[in-house]
């Protein structure tokens, strides 16, 4: 049984795809007042406003993923980057782009969340359209008679192979980002894929077999040439680009001169509060820590 939801949200690369009649609900990003009011239906398309072959079923290009949302389905969808052809079609032709980082962080809480778990289920359909064991197309495991494990309530992402019977589930790779300290300084790096001026802090994915204080000793060492102490995790923070799960700690600085390890950092040093270069957005777990331990907030500072 294929699951079908009412309203869909749609992206492209790293933008999310708005209706044009909604998309002036959009302009409030400097009016925190009209901003609180945003709700998950200003970004989302009616289905019968989406092309019908994205809906199909048997589609070998694209799929959706469902998700739900305070007691409401919805389903998510990928537009590969260059597919100019389907974003002119009827429907999607006057959709206007808005970067999902910008909706994510300049936003209030509860419509932040619902966008990061959109764009993950938007990632997630687009990599989740094939068995990785036999290649044949997957359907929904939800609601489906051919599945015999039980499912929870909510697992309406989940994927079904007919033909080997296995069954996927969202991916999420794990991640973790640290705040290294030395009395009153942090240390930011700027990596090569940052746009101008951008520092942050020193971060990297689980590898197999490791645990996640062993991959930020690891991940300090290779990045920034030190050793830290008094490692201790501080929160996490859901980050679909495209699939990663960020896990925030803080560390002092132990020994070692910082040094860029010239692949992904080309620059890193100590910065204190009066001389911070360009920091990540507001409402990324990289600001939070950074806003943190500036303002005070870690007894560790």
């Amino acid at each position: 049984m294929t699951i079908f939801p009412e309203s869909f949200v749609v992206f492209q690369g790293q933008d999310c795809l708005i209706p044009p009649q909604d998309a002036y609900n959009m302009r409030f990003l400097d009016e925190p007042s009209l901003a609180a009011s945003i709700k998950p239906e200003a970004v989302c398309w009616h289905f019968s406003q989406i092309p019908s072959d994205l809906l199909s079923p048997s589609s070998d290009h694209y799929a959706y993923s469902v998700f739900e949302f305070d007691d409401r389905k919805y389903g998510a969808i990928q537009i590969q980057d260059n597919d100019d052809i389907l974003i002119k079609r009827p429907g999607l032709d006057e959709a206007i782009a808005f970067p999902v980082r910008e909706l994510v962080v300049s936003y209030p809480s509860r419509f932040s969340r619902f966008m990061l778990i959109a764009k993950a289920h938007g990632q997630w359909a687009s990599v989740s359209r094939f068995c990785g064991a036999c290649g044949s197309l997957l359907v929904d495991a939800k609601e489906n008679d051919e599945v015999r494990e039980r499912l929870d309530d909510n697992a309406y992402a989940a994927r079904f192979c007919p033909r080997c019977k296995r069954i996927f589930f969202p991916r999420m790779s794990p991640a973790v980002i640290v705040l290294v300290y030395r009395e009153n300084s942090i240390l930011l790096g700027h990596n090569v894929r940052f746009p101008r001026n951008r520092h942050s802090l020193i971060a990297g994915f689980v590898e197999i077999g490791e645990t996640l204080e062993e991959t930020a000793i690891r991940e300090i060492r290779e990045e920034a040439g030190i050793e830290v102490k008094k490692l201790h995790y501080v929160l996490s923070q859901p980050w679909p680009f495209p699939d990663s799960l960020m896990i925030g700690f803080i560390a002092e600085w132990a020994s070692g001169e910082a040094r860029p390890d010239r692949n992904e950092i080309d620059h890193i040093a100590w910065y204190g509060a009066d001389d911070l270069p360009e920091l990540p957005l507001r409402g990324s777990i990289a600001r939070y820590l950074i806003d943190s331990f500036i303002a005070g907030g870690f007894s560790n500072g």
